[in-house]
């Protein structure tokens, strides 16, 4: 499994978070609260965030770049800015279901699984968004 290391150049905050559509809803307080569980990575091209079949110990949201989504050597779909991933082997307590790799440079904000949880728990209507997108992927 490839790791990418946390740029802690570059810290997270609640305008930064609540700039990312998914986290739009989020009150300020929210958005502050998650931010200590939140952090900024920079992935170059060609490297992969997470790789099939390993540990969902964290969720994705891209806040600039793009990246491919490929599983079982198929590519799935492309994804942007405000594009999300990581839920599928968080929600399904299951490993990886795809590679996701960089194509251009990526930023990312990442979130824990722990955390991810809680945000799904305490904001119903992003769970909501969350589940609802999951089950399309599940479906494609």
């Amino acid at each position: 499994m490839t790791t990418v290391p946390p740029d802690r150049s570059h810290g997270v905050d609640a305008d930064r978070i609540r700039a990312q559509p998914l986290f739009a809803s989020l009150s300020a307080g929210d958005a502050e609260e998650f931010v200590r569980y939140c952090e900024v990575r920079h992935v170059e091209p060609g490297q992969a965030v997470f790789t099939q079949g390993g540990l969902a110990a964290a969720f994705f949201v891209i806040e600039s770049g793009s990246a491919d989504v490929v599983a079982d050597g198929q590519r799935l779909r492309e994804m942007g800015p405000g594009d999300w991933f990581g839920e599928i082997g968080i929600v399904e307590h299951s490993p990886r279901t795809a590679t996701v790799s960089a194509t251009s440079p990526l930023t990312v904000i990442v979130m824990t699984a722990f955390e991810f949880r809680r945000l799904e728990a305490e904001h119903p209507d992003i769970a909501e968004t969350i589940t609802r997108t999951m089950q399309e992927r599940l479906q494609a």
